[in-house]
């Protein structure tokens, strides 16, 4: 079954929510009603809590997630806190009263996979705060009671409470490798309080995740968390060596048009999804490319579907191509191309182009029906053109070299298409 790994406003324009395959359990569904605290009482004075806003241009802060402060310029959070496009991130720090403390800005932001709901944010400058301590790797927790920090408000969605809340919880035990279930005792959570520290006997052993059965009422319903002690060797690696610099010579994918957010590198070969899982699954919406290399991404794994190509850096919003990658292939700018078949609309290779991997375009009523009208095919690559709907078209070529189509007799003529390497 699935699990709802949940932004920390349900409700606000930015918010999403991804299911994540994990095990059966006792919990029917984590939802994205998740994570403020409901019950509880108000917390005693805690200066490493953080509060995590997303900036949204002239509209301001708005409220998004708790945190704890763990090094003076990294703030532990959940993954789906992090600012969405078009926005950037800033904390405030050392106050338990709701949008007051110390504001300072993020300017990097550190992922261990894109699957994990943790994140660190590096802050611009020194917190002020202090800093919680981790749980070390290794000691189990489970069957303990666990104390739960966030701005919960007491039942209705995005009114925040005043003031920093905490309530007890259980630890039940494991959802999946990366995460605890537990169950509200004296409270539980709803949406604003995710990306908050669970702390057993003074360290922080979750980062709250998402939570199942909340109205907004119940104090009892259950609750995921993060194990901190199973990413510890990530944390600390990631305070010692400062945010990631990535080489001059690498292609990066960034998750944030502006070239920011989460990013990963590579260099020069062909990198499948699984090569991806610090960027994840369509998530880049922009690619830094060294001069002198190409890249050419594609829609789906195993470098399938449409595709594109880039010689110098690219807002993929802007180009049509954000959120949709799934597999690329680096290469030298100069070295032929051999990854897709292209499709133009005019003969001798010229006018727009249509670039596609292995799979098949349905094209009829589109921009591209009826409108090819020469192709280059790499050796290994067979296209087949049909005038209507695929196998049931009255005509059909086959097509293994670079061709224009009037030679074919099938200029103008292609209303679908299979691409194959045999």
């Amino acid at each position: 079954m699935g699990i709802a790994i949940c932004a920390g406003i349900a409700l606000s324009l930015s918010t999403a929510c991804s299911i994540a395959d994990a095990p059966d359990d006792p919990v029917e569904s984590l939802d994205s009603q998740s994570s403020e605290i409901i019950g509880g009482e108000i917390a005693e004075a805690s200066p490493w809590a953080v509060q995590v806003f997303d900036v949204r241009g002239n509209t301001g802060d708005f409220y998004q997630c708790t945190g704890t402060l763990v090094a003076p310029r990294w703030v532990l959070t959940a993954q789906h806190c992090i600012a969405d496009e078009g926005e950037t991130s800033a904390v405030r720090i050392g106050s338990n009263t709701y949008r007051e403390g110390q504001r300072i800005e993020v300017d990097a932001i550190e992922v261990p996979s894109a699957e994990v709901d943790i994140a660190l944010l590096h802050l611009t400058e020194d917190a002020g705060g202090a800093v919680v301590q981790l749980a070390p790797a290794g000691p189990a927790v489970d069957g303990t009671d666990a104390t739960v920090y966030g701005w919960g408000s007491e039942g209705t969605p995005l009114v925040m409470a005043p003031s920093l809340k905490k309530a007890v919880i259980h630890i039940d035990g494991r959802r999946s490798d990366d995460e605890l279930l537990a169950t509200g005792v004296t409270g539980s959570g709803w949406s604003g309080d995710s990306g908050g520290p669970w702390f057993v006997d003074g360290l922080q052993v979750a980062v709250f995740s998402a939570s199942s059965g909340q109205d907004g009422t119940n104090l009892h319903a259950s609750l995921a968390g993060v194990d901190v002690a199973r990413h510890r060797a990530w944390i600390d690696a990631t305070i010692a060596s400062g945010p990631t610099d990535h080489a001059e010579d690498e292609v990066v994918l960034y998750d944030l048009s502006d070239f920011s957010g989460v990013s990963q590198g590579f260099g020069i070969g062909r990198h499948n999804l699984p090569d991806m899982a610090i960027i994840g699954n369509d998530r880049a919406s922009a690619i830094k490319v060294p001069a002198g290399l190409r890249v050419t991404v594609f829609t789906h794994h195993n470098f399938e579907g449409e595709a594109r190509v880039f010689t110098s850096d690219a807002d993929l919003v802007a180009a049509g191509f954000s959120d949709v990658i799934s597999s690329f292939v680096v290469s030298r700018a100069s070295d032929p191309q051999e990854d897709v078949v292209a499709l133009y609309e005019h003969a001798d290779f010229s006018g727009d182009a249509l670039l596609y991997g292995v799979g098949s375009r349905y094209l009829i009523g589109g921009a591209w029906d009826k409108r090819i009208s020469s192709v280059r095919v790499p050796d290994g690559f067979k296209l087949t053109l049909y005038d209507l709907f695929f196998i049931y078209s009255p005509a059909s070529r086959v097509i293994t070299a670079d061709a224009n189509l009037d030679s074919y007799d099938f200029d103008d003529q292609t209303s679908s298409f299979t691409v194959e390497r045999p």
